[in-house]
């Protein structure tokens, strides 16, 4: 039998932490966070996994890659330079098909590994995974013994450029302030990744979905029931205590926003202090740059509208 992976793809500060942890929290179900960045944040710079250790103390993870490659680990500068060279984003296209360069096939047989044997370990039928490098995406489908899903997750381009101009605290020593990009940088990434992603959406075979934060923060828990039946897994025993709450459990997530951290008790609700705080000049920037593709996610140029429903057959609208 195959193994289930679910891969996020976007641009970040799109809401993919908290789909990311609600899922975590049942039973069957593992979210590795950004395993792109195992190898840097977690094994070079060791900053904490989600349940709070550094990330080389944390018990699971080392059991997880003893299993996937025993004494014969990669060396963590080799696989982030693999990354660097032949998993970069503007790759993408040409890594959809079943031949690519031995750089890319060697990354693509170090994912596999590291994906069956989280399932080995943690007894989970389907994997998640935040990364959202559509480059990494694209070589999922051709993983042997993997069944891949591919969850599309965009929000308000002017939402996420309020979001990336505000620094977050550290969620350890280790780490830098949550990286700032300028209105125009962070939407020209918006453009990329959202186009890339969608792109991708024939190597996944019917198992594409794409899914806009504003209509998962209107009803959360029939979104996330949604996505695990697009995946076939049981909705049964969840987090929700209520249509918007949900107690989360701790996770062992790699990377990501200081949201992954959260447990207990969350009452969802949408993140709209964009709408009050910000300024004309980066609203207008990323509503010109966006404009390509707003209208065919459904935002509208004026924002004081509310949004249509986005233009695509495969969502969960």
């Amino acid at each position: 039998m195959s193994l289930k992976v679910m891969y996020i793809a976007g641009w970040g500060r799109s809401g993919t932490t908290i789909v990311d942890n609600i899922l975590n929290s049942y039973d069957g179900v593992f979210s590795t966070g950004e395993l792109f960045y195992l190898w840097s944040r977690g094994l070079i710079e060791n900053r904490k996994c989600g349940c709070g250790q550094l990330f080389t103390r944390c018990e699971l993870w080392i059991t997880i890659l003893d299993v996937a490659f025993g004494a014969d680990r990669p060396c963590p500068e080799h696989i982030s330079q693999l990354q660097r060279e032949a998993i970069r984003v503007r790759h993408t296209p040409g890594l959809t098909g079943a031949a690519t360069s031995p750089e890319a096939e060697e990354y693509r047989q170090v994912t596999n590994r590291l994906y069956h044997a989280i399932a080995e370990v943690t007894g989970a039928r389907l994997i998640v995974d935040s990364s959202k490098v559509p480059s990494a995406a694209a070589l999922l489908p051709g993983m042997a013994g993997i069944e891949p899903y591919l969850l599309h997750m965009i929000r308000d381009p002017r939402a996420v450029t309020h979001s990336w101009m505000r620094a977050a605290p550290p969620a350890d020593r280790r780490s830098a302030m949550t990286n700032q990009e300028a209105p125009a940088a962070s939407t020209m990434h918006w453009l990329v990744r959202n186009a890339l992603a969608e792109r991708l959406a024939g190597a996944y075979e019917g198992r594409y979905r794409l899914l806009r934060y504003e209509d998962f923060v209107a009803a959360p828990r029939d979104i996330i029931e949604g996505l695990l039946d697009f995946t076939g897994a049981d909705a049964g025993g969840g987090p929700f205590t209520g249509d918007t709450t949900v107690t989360l459990e701790a996770n062992h997530t790699i990377a990501g926003n200081p949201g992954r951290f959260r447990t207990g008790q969350v009452e969802l609700r949408a993140d709209d202090r964009w709408r009050d705080e910000q300024t004309a000049g980066p609203r207008l920037t990323a509503t010109a740059l966006a404009l390509p593709l707003l209208h065919r996610y459904g935002y509208r140029t004026r924002t004081s509208r509310p949004n249509r429903p986005a233009r695509h057959s495969r969502s969960f609208l």
